[in-house]
């Protein structure tokens, strides 16, 4: 199974060179945003998220040596613009997408640090052309293709992950969302479970946890975001994460996208296995 990445908040490569993509002339385009593209040892490809940008998605697809018509499927983990870049383009192609069934519905925000709110949603152009799609959608674990499920909706156990900064519309005002919508894909391995996340809202370790006990596997790897770049993400409740994927054997971890450079150096100083997976990497399990 391989595991490439699309888009993240950096590019280049990691310390380990084994994980650098051929490059050419032209170049990986980082942005803030994630997308990774999972090939399976039967040869399925299936597309966590899109990036933030069309143009930086078919470039980076392009160089990773992919088309649009070689993905068998995009699985879009929730409703926020840095996830949904490159999906008009995959839509356009024809491949079939699969998300929960709230995760188009509603406008969403974040609290800014000067109290403002900003919208994160997908666009209105973006929701016009969803008329065409050919989308599934559940809220219960479903198998996308062999070796390859969604999680559904996932519990909330820890309350140290409890995050307050998103809003969304409710009732002609805007209301706490705890983004219910957002899933991770359980991933096969010869090595154990990969549990991959988009950006792991609902908390890393309520994803881990569920992981577990849905499937009685062992966790071998956890890779994706896991929002603790910003407040309420604090140096405690980074050690209480750090302190309970130890706890449930987590063995390796690759930590992207809105994970922040504070959580990502105090992961790195307690994961011997810890991996850098910078847009244009790609490693093989």
């Amino acid at each position: 199974m391989k595991l490439y990445t699309v888009i993240d908040n950096h590019s280049g490569t990691s310390f380990d060179s084994t994980k650098e993509v051929k490059r050419t002339s032209r170049h990986f385009i980082s942005e803030h945003g994630l997308s990774i593209l999972i090939e399976t040892d039967a040869g399925k490809r299936v597309l966590l998220d899109t990036g933030a940008s069309d143009m930086v998605f078919r470039q980076n697809l392009e160089l990773l040596g992919f088309r649009p018509e070689d993905i068998d499927l995009v699985f879009i983990s929730h409703n926020h613009y840095d996830h949904l870049g490159g999906l008009e383009t995959m839509i356009d192609a024809g491949v079939p997408i699969h998300a929960h069934p709230n995760t188009f519905s509603g406008r969403k925000y974040t609290l800014l640090p000067d109290g403002t709110t900003s919208e994160v949603s997908a666009s209105n152009e973006l929701l016009k052309v969803l008329a065409k799609a050919k989308l599934t959608v559940s809220s219960s674990p479903v198998e996308l293709v062999p070796g390859v499920r969604t999680s559904g909706e996932i519990a909330r156990i820890f309350p140290f992950e409890n995050e307050t900064r998103f809003y969304k519309e409710g009732s002609g005002q805007l209301v706490v969302d705890h983004m219910t919508e957002e899933q991770s894909l359980y991933v096969t391995s010869k090595k154990g479970l990969v549990i991959l996340t988009g950006c792991g809202h609902p908390g890393v370790c309520n994803m881990v946890h569920q992981a577990k006990k849905a499937t009685g596997k062992p966790v071998y790897m956890v890779m994706g975001g896991f929002h603790m770049s910003a407040t309420p993400a604090n140096n405690e409740r980074i050690l209480k994460t750090m302190e309970n994927l130890r706890n449930m054997n987590v063995e390796r971890i690759a930590p992207m996208h809105c994970v922040g450079f504070t959580a990502t150096k105090m992961l790195s100083d307690r994961f011997v296995n810890m991996d850098l997976m910078w847009t244009g990497s790609k490693i093989e399990i």
